[in-house]
């Protein structure tokens, strides 16, 4: 149970979209261009996902939904979803295969006249988010291991980036090292080179009043 906790809270917000605000659009459909409402998989596979899909339609007393193959469309009659309609109701629905893994499951709520819509049904809103979240939950659960293998892969990914960095940062410390010890030795250079120019003006000083001397001795000479 403590395993299922931590999975839930580290893949609540990788597997699918948020439970408190499914994308929400006027998509077409076998009934026109209908309001609909969408949740984007991450994890698991379209032909799974369609059968969980399945089964918990079939869980609100719906008519076993059927796949119309020409469209590609779901079709479950009279499912009884109190959350969002104390009627009876139709679930129209698809699910797209995505490129890599997980599938994209798109919704139209058929409450008899009119599709379900924020802007239309506000009330019913949240019992909508609540019955797509607890097919979202049956998702989660389903894929649990495949959806912690990912969980674990990033780790590794980032504990693979994380090495890649401290290295860099060693390599980076022995050039700082190197540096300093170039720097150490410049000045060491620089002082030593002080030193020797300090001498050598000195010799210079010392030269130029031996040359005053001689001057003044041949100058002496020659009176």
């Amino acid at each position: 149970m403590k395993n299922m906790l931590v999975f839930f809270l580290l893949t609540a917000a990788a597997a699918t979209a948020s439970a408190q605000n499914y994308a929400e659009a006027v998509k077409p459909m076998s009934k026109g261009d209908q309001n609909s409402f969408t949740i984007d998989f991450t994890i698991g596979n379209a032909e799974t996902i369609a059968d969980l899909w399945v089964d918990y339609q079939k869980d609100f007393k719906a008519k076993k939904p059927k796949l119309d193959k020409k469209a590609n469309e779901y079709f479950a009659d009279d499912a009884q979803v109190d959350k969002i309609s104390s009627n009876t109701i139709d679930i129209y629905s698809k699910v797209a295969r995505k490129s890599d893994k997980g599938a994209v499951l798109t919704i139209w709520f058929d409450l008899g006249g009119a599709y379900l819509s924020s802007s239309r049904h506000p009330d019913r809103m949240a019992g909508a988010r609540e019955w797509m979240s607890g097919f979202e939950q049956v998702i989660r659960a389903s894929f649990a291991k495949e959806a912690l293998e990912a969980e674990e892969a990033a780790l590794k990914d980032l504990e693979k980036e994380l090495k890649g960095l401290e290295k860099d940062q060693q390599d980076a410390a022995k050039e700082v090292e190197k540096l300093e010890k170039e720097l150490q030795d410049a000045r060491q250079k620089v002082a030593e080179m002080d030193q020797a120019v300090g001498t050598k003006q000195q010799q210079i000083m010392d030269q130029k009043k031996m040359v005053e001397e001689a001057k003044a001795k041949l100058k002496k000479m020659k009176r």
